[in-house]
């Protein structure tokens, strides 16, 4: 991240950037690739082969394109507060930062708060597991002592042995908080959250994974306003 910019890999993430208004870089493609897709912008093209893809890029196979695009950053200022937000603490996984960048931007969720210790927002693996996500939820990473400072909204975070989502007010916004796997929300979050808030297990698994919580809960709230 030293150049300030990030690889994004795939067509569909590829044609998901062009969409943007992140600044492109190049765009390294086959030439089936550029015949399906505009090639006109300030950015460099360059017809490639797909061998060619797959040895720059971290896919085991790209037959599409690879794109360079410039990172954007975000600060605590640039959050909105009138729609529920979800917030990741100490997720480390960045497949399952990705996953859930997508599954919010499915149900209308357009900013996470990632803490500093969260798997890179630029990680090629978080990007990739977006599917162009990436292009339409805005990512803040902070520390969440700052955060949890400067907001007002109820927090709630995901723990097994909490209380039932129906007992609080979903209709108004509120923060919802993500944690570890392994070791759950961080004493900060503790410190700061109203309550626990479950999503009741009706069979024998041990845990959720927490993409598919975080999946769980934002369909709730969404369709709960």
């Amino acid at each position: 991240m030293r150049e300030k910019c990030f690889l994004i890999e795939g067509a569909k993430n590829v044609q998901e950037l062009l969409k943007s208004d992140f600044d492109i870089e190049m765009i390294l493609g086959t030439e089936e690739f550029f015949s399906l897709n505009l090639k006109s912008g300030d950015h460099r093209n360059e017809i490639v082969t797909a061998e060619m893809l797959q040895q720059l890029g971290t896919f085991k196979t790209n037959e599409d394109a690879l794109a360079i695009a410039r990172t954007k950053s975000y600060d605590l200022d640039t959050l909105s507060f009138d729609d529920h937000i979800f917030v990741l603490d100490g997720v480390g996984d960045p497949g399952n930062v990705g996953t859930i960048i997508r599954t919010l931007d499915w149900f209308g969720f357009d900013q996470l708060i990632c803490s500093s210790d969260c798997a890179e927002f630029y990680h090629p693996k978080v990007i990739n597991s977006t599917m162009g996500s990436f292009t339409r939820v805005k990512v803040v990473s902070c520390e969440l002592e700052n955060f949890y400072q400067n907001n007002n909204l109820p927090v709630y975070a995901a723990d097994m042995d909490g209380n039932p989502l129906d007992r609080i007010n979903q209709k108004e916004p509120l923060v919802m908080v993500m944690g570890s796997e392994s070791h759950g929300v961080s004493p900060i979050t503790l410190q700061n959250m109203e309550a626990r808030i479950t999503i009741p297990r009706f069979g024998g698994a041990e845990s959720l994974n927490v993409g598919i919580a975080t999946g769980i809960l934002a369909g709730h709230l969404r369709m709960s306003r």
